[in-house]
């Protein structure tokens, strides 16, 4: 599809001064390479950008084919692409915020997450464990250090409460994610934010997007520590 592979190549030529690293080699190896990007794409700081270009690529191909959003949401990683699509975010500066995230996620200490089938009310999360996700009205994702997990793992189960484990690196949307917090922070104010020319969602607080919460440098650390409100976000 000529309007997904202009949006891949487009986003692959802004990350490569940003990641080192051109992420069209980790989605499309080449039989050679095909061993290398298995291992690369489980690496945070290559995961994350890859997601963003997919996302946004399929995006762009809808509108290519008359398909125009007239509301935006994004889960995690995917508000960065609704924050593009609405014209709050330009795409150059959205990736160089999103390598940085990526980057600073990489280099903290690995955890893990689990996918739970239960509404978020009906768990007793433990010390160790936060909330991670609530994702729909009787599914929600926990994280915490892989010990914290597996003995929550083996709990739920117990309850014989279904429950997965994730294939992730890291305690993603927990207290662990707590020591990048400041530096992002101070990432993101430098980036502009514009009033979204098509209306937007918050998925770390459920409600539309507003000036107030743009202005906030300090929303886009809470978006990468807190809960993904998903199912809040969808009844808004």
């Amino acid at each position: 599809e000529p309007a997904f592979r202009a949006a891949v190549d487009e986003c692959a030529k802004l990350l490569v001064p940003l990641l080192r690293h051109d992420v069209r080699a980790t989605l499309y190896p080449s039989e050679h390479e095909r061993e290398a990007a298995t291992m690369d794409i489980q690496r945070t700081a290559l995961t994350q950008p890859c997601i963003f270009v997919v996302e946004y690529a399929l995006a762009k191909l809808w509108i290519s084919w008359g398909i125009q959003p007239s509301l935006l949401i994004g889960h995690s990683i995917g508000e960065y692409v609704a924050a593009v699509l609405a014209g709050t975010f330009k795409l150059e500066n959205a990736l160089q915020l999103l390598a940085t995230r990526a980057r600073l996620m990489q280099d903290l200490p690995v955890g893990g997450m689990l996918a739970v089938r239960a509404g978020a009310g009906q768990l007793t999360l433990p010390e160790g464990i936060d909330l991670a996700a609530v994702n729909s009205p009787q599914l929600c994702t926990v994280s915490g250090s892989h010990e914290a997990i597996a003995a929550y793992q083996i709990e739920l189960e117990g309850k014989e409460i279904g429950c997965r484990l994730l294939k992730t690196s890291h305690a993603f949307h927990s207290a662990m994610m707590e020591p990048i917090v400041a530096a992002f922070t101070e990432d993101a104010s430098m980036i502009p934010a514009n009033a979204p020319e098509i209306p937007w969602i918050s998925t770390c607080t459920g409600k539309s997007i507003d000036a107030a919460t743009l202005a906030d440098p300090g929303y886009w650390a809470r978006q990468l520590r807190h809960t993904v409100r998903f199912t809040e976000a969808l009844a808004t």
